[in-house]
């Protein structure tokens, strides 16, 4: 067996994918690989059900406006996150080293690992029940428990391949997923008599009529908000930061409202809201391509990225290793359906997760400028507890504010209270004035107190910063008795120093500090 302690830092980290290491500009990936790469991760067949859903009550230009207004959210959220990932050549856990430090980034590496292998194994379940209801009398290979092994194991292959197997799949079968529904999209037009007769015949097929469009945005932008932080962990193989903004553009705006528009007017022109049913009655058995095909572009990239996060967690770890042991017991989770026992849990963890993608996004473009530095000889901080305090606020706002879109919500919080956290302590301390006042009430907490004689009166003499008494005339400094004093070192500069040393427990060295 290879030794992994023999390997430099480029070798392991080239074995493993690049989950703990920049990737290196040799094996980053054409764009229209990224662009299918991140098509296939956002299209599911959650798009597909939620176009069933606007069968419900909506019609086709309602149907479009949600589309639109949901896909532009999308868009914004997980570009921005695609163009860290795209600029920094890091998976999304190694990003949130910078804005949570090492502790936090172990905290948030296990919770991504959990939520995201957690909805591996909700959507193996999902697909072995759609494919029985799709073929209920075909036998044994479409038995819900074992077509959710045999589907299990099919995502896990280009997981255990990496970005390289995924990049395969994806070139080969999205063209595919968009063809065949664009196909269903003229079929099943044809068969109301044509477009102009679609808005029409759309009236027909209200259910309940529960769906509006605000609801409609909602399940849009909910389809795959809780993906969108998971899109570092492709756009790091792009060549550019443009290259990641067009892919997104694509893989949102463009995909995403093809495969929804397909779901509806499918549905629409069987005159029902049952998914399965309405796709065989417009495609036959062509649509067991599109449930599979669907499915496998994006539930592979739910375990590849549990797989970065484990081996960010324990970089010692074999990526491929983590993808075998957590896939299968993903898999016999979810073909079991023991893990719809713990969606409540998963769906409190979706919570949790965005989040972070908006403290992200707020730390590098703003408090970073948009450079992080990576590799050796960086030094980055223990826990940031101005992070995990809007992460956690974030979080509770989120799950318990039921306005709007519970992930959206969180992830703007998080971004406006770390923001607003991180630039209290900057106007706090910003002035050597503010920091001689606080060091000021921390000494005399009661008022100033002469050392020597007790007096209680003084006399502020600027040019020295010290304060006489008035009483026996005796000179004393906020920083007196402190390593600060009679330094040359500004006060605000010693504070910043005091912050970041605080901040990591194992310290710094001087050489970083002057970084």
């Amino acid at each position: 067996m290879e030794d992994v302690k023999k390997l430099t830092s480029a070798e392991y980290g080239a074995k493993n994918d690049y989950a703990t290491v920049r990737v290196p500009e040799s094996e980053k990936m054409s764009g229209y690989a990224i662009t299918m790469m991140i098509i296939g991760l956002i299209i599911a067949l959650s798009s597909l059900y939620a176009g069933a859903s606007f069968a419900n009550g909506l019609n086709l230009s309602e149907v479009i406006k949600a589309c639109i207004i949901g896909d532009i959210i999308l868009f914004i959220y997980a570009g921005l996150l695609g163009v860290v990932g795209a600029r920094e050549s890091v998976s999304v856990t190694m990003l949130s080293r910078h804005s949570f430090g090492r502790a936090g980034q172990g905290i948030l590496s296990l919770i991504v690992a959990i939520s995201l292998s957690g909805w591996y194994a909700y959507q193996c379940n999902f697909f072995g029940l759609t494919i029985h209801a799709m073929f209920p009398n075909g036998g044994i290979i479409t038995n819900p428990i074992v077509a959710g092994v045999w589907g299990g194991l099919m995502m896990m292959i280009t997981a255990y391949f990496g970005s390289k197997g995924l990049s395969f799949l994806s070139n080969l079968v999205v063209p595919l997923i968009l063809i065949m529904s664009m196909v269903g999209v003229g079929v099943a037009t044809h068969q109301v008599g044509g477009w102009s007769e679609l808005s029409v015949f759309s009236g027909t097929v209200t259910g309940n009529g529960t769906m509006t469009v605000s609801v409609a945005i909602v399940v849009v932008v909910g389809a795959w908000a809780t993906g969108g932080i998971i899109q570092p962990d492709i756009t790091r193989f792009s060549k550019s930061a443009k290259t990641s903004v067009i892919a997104t553009f694509l893989g949102t705006i463009i995909a995403q409202f093809i495969v929804i528009v397909a779901g509806y007017i499918i549905c629409i022109a069987c005159k029902t809201t049952d998914l399965p049913t309405a796709l065989l009655a417009i495609l036959g058995t062509w649509s067991l391509f599109i449930l599979i095909f669907a499915q496998w572009t994006t539930n592979d990239n739910n375990l590849y990225s549990t797989s970065l996060a484990v081996c960010s967690l324990f970089p010692k770890l074999n990526k491929k290793h983590v993808v075998i042991v957590v896939g299968l017991i993903a898999i016999a989770l979810g073909a079991t359906g023991f893990v719809n026992n713990f969606v409540g849990f998963l769906s409190i963890l979706g919570v949790t997760v965005p989040p972070v993608g908006g403290i992200i996004i707020a730390d590098y473009f703003i408090l970073h400028k948009g450079e992080y530095k990576f590799g050796k000889g960086t030094r980055y901080g223990y826990l940031s507890m101005t992070a995990v305090i809007s992460w956690i606020v974030a979080c509770l706002i989120g799950y318990f504010w039921s306005w709007g879109i519970a992930t959206i919500n969180s992830m703007a919080i998080a971004l406006v209270l770390y923001l607003i956290l991180e630039m209290a302590f900057k106007n706090k301390y910003s002035s050597e004035d503010a920091c001689r006042e606080h060091l000021f009430k921390n000494k005399w907490p009661n008022g100033f107190i002469c050392e020597k004689c007790g007096c209680f009166e003084y006399y502020y003499i600027a040019t020295r910063k010290s304060y006489e008494c008035k009483g026996c005339c005796y000179q004393a400094s906020v920083t007196s008795n402190t390593i600060m004093h009679k330094t040359h070192t500004t006060l605000e500069k010693w504070f910043w120093v005091i912050y970041l040393v605080a901040r990591d427990k194992r310290g710094l060295s001087a050489l970083a500090l002057s970084k």
